[in-house]
C-alpha cells in the first residue's frame, strides 16, 4: 500500500473503526491489531458499542417488559454512544492517542434504519463526531455470520416489531442480517463516508488490515 494512498485526517489521534454485522469477524480482526500495534509499541484503546452497563442494564428490563420500541432503543443507543464519545473518545484522540472502535456511529444508523426508527437522528449527530481515519467494514457472508451467531447459543437483538411479528417470514435472523448488511453497503457507497475516511472493505478479497493501519499511522506522523 503506497504512501499517497491515505487521506491523512489532520486532527490528533487516529481512529479506527471496525464495521460489519454480528458475526462478520470484528472482535478477531480488533485483536490481531491490537497485538500488532502492541507489539511496535504503538498504545491503543479499545472502546466497544453500547458498552455503558447502566443503559445497558436498563434496555434489557426494558426488553423484558415487552415496551422497548425501536425509537426508544435508538434513543438509548444514542446516548450511550455519546457518553463513550465524549468521556472516552474524544479524549483520548485529543492526547493524541489511537483509538480501536469496535462499532461507530455507522452501527447506530444502520440499526436505525433496519428497526424503524429512521436516520434523521444518527445522521445529526454524524456531521459533530470525528470521523474515522481508517473504517473496515467486514462484509461477510451473510449465512456464515448466522452460523456463528447460532454456535454461540444467543439469539440475534433487535427490535423491529414488524419482523417480529411477519408470518410470511421463515429465518427472521437472516431476513435482518441482510437487511443490515444492505443498509451497510449503502452507507459506504456513500461518497461523503469516502471523502472523510478511508474505507476498506474485508471480504474474500486479501486485505492486510495490520498493514494499512501501520502505514496510515507513519504517513499521519510524517505528514
Amino acid at each position: 500500500m503506497e504512501k499517497n494512498d491515505f487521506m491523512i485526517n489532520p486532527k490528533k489521534g487516529v481512529l479506527i473503526v471496525y464495521e460489519g454485522i454480528s458475526g462478520s469477524g470484528k472482535s478477531k480482526g480488533i485483536a490481531e491489531l491490537s497485538e500488532c500495534l502492541s507489539k511496535n509499541k504503538v498504545e491503543a484503546k479499545v472502546i466497544e458499542w453500547n458498552s455503558n452497563k447502566r443503559i445497558r442494564s436498563f434496555v434489557e428490563r426494558l426488553e423484558k417488559l415487552g415496551i422497548l420500541t425501536s425509537s426508544l432503543y435508538s434513543l438509548l443507543q444514542w446516548m450511550s454512544f455519546l457518553i463513550d464519545y465524549f468521556k472516552v473518545i474524544s479524549p483520548s484522540l485529543k492526547k493524541n492517542h489511537v483509538v480501536i472502535a469496535d462499532r461507530y456511529i455507522f452501527t447506530g444508523i444502520t440499526r436505525d434504519a433496519v428497526n424503524g426508527a429512521g436516520k434523521w437522528f444518527g445522521s445529526i449527530i454524524y456531521r459533530f463526531v470525528r470521523k474515522p481515519d481508517v473504517l473496515f467494514f467486514y462484509d461477510t457472508p451473510v449465512q456464515i455470520c448466522y452460523s456463528r451467531i447460532q454456535s454461540r447459543g444467543k439469539p440475534l437483538f433487535h427490535t423491529n416489531k414488524a419482523l417480529h411479528q411477519n408470518k410470511k417470514i421463515n429465518n427472521k435472523e437472516i431476513y435482518y442480517l441482510n437487511e443490515m448488511r444492505n443498509e451497510y453497503i449503502q452507507l459506504f457507497k456513500n461518497h461523503k463516508t469516502k471523502t472523510n475516511t478511508n474505507v476498506f472493505v474485508v471480504n474474500d478479497s486479501f486485505i492486510n488490515m495490520n498493514t494499512a493501519v501501520e502505514g496510515y499511522i507513519r504517513q499521519k506522523k510524517s505528514s
